[in-house]
């Protein structure tokens, strides 16, 4: 039996679990603390080089590796973590400023697919490497196992966040 399931009965958590427990909420807000750090740099960053947002790099990003075909606002949604309304109001203010474009879907006419524009393309092309080596300049008081290590940690924790929904 899990220490999760064991923990669920009787009168509550053993010491030896609540100890536990207390190991797992540090690590849950270091780990909320450099997310959060993380994402205030770097949207720091691209607003002072770009007039740009954390976001709207997001999105870029992700339309760049769907190719021509685009992505339906749902999959980009899912891909973003976001809600499809907030998704919404974000590109239809990317569309606004030339950056993506909607496209009815190939085999179901009840779907637009956004695409990346030209404007929208040459714009990540510029983004893309100072976003790359920002991300080294933070990250790089790590070596590169390390770095490793804290990516196989980081998919251990983001299997076990979908096993939780």
């Amino acid at each position: 039996m899990s220490r999760a399931k064991q923990g669920n009965r009787g009168t509550g958590p053993s010491k030896a679990q609540a100890g536990d427990s207390k190991h797992s909420l540090r690590a849950w807000l270091y780990l909320l603390k450099c997310s959060k750090k993380l994402d205030q740099i770097m949207s720091a960053r691209l607003r002072q080089s770009y007039g740009s947002s954390l976001s709207r790099f997001d999105v870029l990003a992700h339309l760049d590796l769907a190719g021509d075909e685009g992505l339906s606002t749902s999959a980009l949604a899912a891909k973003l973590l976001a809600s499809r309304g907030n998704i919404t109001r974000l590109l239809d203010r990317m569309e606004h400023d030339g950056l993506v474009f909607r496209i009815q879907h190939s085999s179901d006419r009840r779907v637009q697919n956004i695409c990346l524009s030209r404007t929208g393309a040459e714009l990540f092309r510029k983004m893309a490497p100072d976003h790359e080596h920002w991300t080294h300049e933070i990250l790089n008081v790590l070596e590169p196992a390390e770095q490793e290590e804290l990516v196989r940690l980081l998919k251990t924790v983001s299997a076990r966040l979908e096993e939780v929904l």
